[in-house]
């Protein structure tokens, strides 16, 4: 999305030789954000943690998003529709997401011995 996009972020400097590399040279949208949204999102949604852990989890995500911005590589809208996305990674994981009980089953069909019937 970066590529279609090519907004360029709020640099002090110019990119380095290692962010052409790393094609890190726009910055809509925030990727870490997105990234950081979705895991948080997933570990909260299918992990059993008690409050602090979940207020640190939110912290983490919003922390990560904030510390882009503070750092100068990205723009406070990049962030927030990079947050935006890792909400919609995080449903689209979720529709193609399988039960426990969908998984075993489909390992024990892969079990079956298929040999013909004498």
């Amino acid at each position: 999305m970066q590529k279609l996009v090519k907004r360029k972020g709020p640099w002090e400097m110019p990119p380095s030789f290692l962010d052409y590399l790393a094609m890190d040279i726009y910055s809509f949208p925030a990727a870490h954000a997105s990234r950081a949204v979705m895991v948080s999102k997933f570990l909260l949604a299918h992990l059993v943690l008690a409050v602090p852990l979940r207020i640190l989890l939110v912290l983490w995500a919003v922390l990560v998003g904030m510390s882009r911005v503070l750092l100068g590589r990205h723009h406070l809208t990049d962030v927030g529709c990079g947050f935006a996305l890792g909400f919609l990674h995080y449903s689209l994981v979720e529709m193609v997401w399988l039960s426990s009980n969908t998984c075993q089953t489909l390992i024990s069909i892969g079990t079956f011995n298929w040999s013909p019937l004498y």
